[in-house]
């Protein structure tokens, strides 16, 4: 029996720490209190240990002082609330417990349950609880499709609806690099490819022109382009815009002029008129376009070396035919699939 208290004191020391030091904070803005569990890299291995109380109102600082990596993992549990994780899942159990990853779940009647991605900063940085955990009924906190903050340090926050571009890694190296498109901006990610933190490999096995949901900080940004640090990726449902998006798909020919092509790729168009390719687009597919009244289905297209964008009305949309409307001049433009 004494063994049991070891994971008990350990837990009381951790928890001690948070507010021995400035760091992450993670605080309850909710109207009811939470219980928190955190997952940090300890030893060697990742450990997770829980709960803690986090009344309404309060903070904590879970990150210990010396904590060597820039990411831990949490999660926070409260009745009639639902927790959104990052599809990153740990051993957890009833009361206080301490699990570290590997070990056999089932001798200790625990749960994997998912948990959240949060970095770690040495500087004066808050997650608020309510954009991980809403109510499973009634009105949920919404979370704009695109959020902009900028924290005391100018950094600049950064979360919004994308479409995945697809990685690269060069053969036998740990690192990978992945590219998405989102309110006419792409934007690359680099990070490790690893077990314990597995939203890279996550990313690796996705689909081509995949719809996500991407949270992270802006690290660089030159007109239209960016390069995040990733804190999260979160798959979201394809709506209608999203489907049709993936009916464009593929290369198109002018019925007009045979040499006006482009080729749609994700969210990325590529046009060539004679074989000689112009600079990318990236594009998006939208219920308005340009301060137009009219209801309807729209293209909008933005240049990649500038800040100027076009409007295009979707007037019908087929497997093997597209017909768009420029605006405002209301320039007809017929389409057939080449591929």
């Amino acid at each position: 029996m004494k063994y049991l208290w070891l994971p008990v004191l350990l837990l009381d020391v951790f928890f001690g720490q948070m507010a021995a030091r400035a760091g992450t904070r993670i605080c309850n803005d909710t109207k009811v209190q939470h219980q928190l569990a955190v997952t940090l890299h300890t030893g060697g291995r990742w450990v997770a240990q829980g709960w803690q109380p986090l009344p309404s109102g309060d903070c904590a600082e879970p990150v210990p002082q010396g904590y060597h990596r820039n990411y831990f993992y949490f999660r926070a549990e409260s009745p009639g609330y639902r927790f959104r994780d990052d599809s990153v899942r740990f051993c957890t159990a009833p009361g206080r417990f301490r699990i570290e990853d590997g070990a056999d779940c089932a001798l200790q009647d625990p749960a994997r349950q998912g948990f959240a991605k949060a970095v770690f900063d040495t500087e004066n940085r808050t997650i608020q609880l309510s954009r991980r955990s809403h109510p499973a009924s009634g009105s949920a906190a919404i979370v704009p499709p695109q959020e902009i903050r900028r924290d005391a340090e100018n950094k600049e926050h950064y979360s919004v609806d994308v479409v995945f571009q697809g990685c690269t890694q060069p053969d036998a190296a740990e690192f990978v690099t992945c590219r998405f498109v989102g309110n006419g901006m792409k934007f690359g990610a680099e990070g490790r490819v690893e077990i314990s933190d597995p939203v890279f490999t996550y990313l690796l096995g996705l689909l081509h022109g995949t719809p996500l949901e991407v949270d992270g900080e802006m690290t660089t940004r030159f007109g239209n382009s960016g390069s995040l640090e990733l804190y999260s990726v979160t798959p979201r449902a394809p709506n209608r815009f999203d489907r049709m998006l993936e009916q464009m798909q593929g290369e198109w020919m002018s019925e007009r002029n045979p040499m006006d092509r482009f080729e749609i790729s994700g969210a990325v168009r590529r046009f060539s008129y004679g074989g000689i390719e112009l600079p990318p687009e990236f594009i998006a597919v939208q219920g308005s376009c340009g301060g137009t009244e009219e209801e309807g289905d729209y293209l909008k297209v933005w240049d990649s070396l500038s800040s100027t964008s076009l409007c295009y009305q979707i007037k019908s949309l087929t497997d093997e035919t597209m017909t768009l409307i420029y605006l405002p001049q209301g320039t007809r433009l017929d389409y057939w699939r080449l591929y």
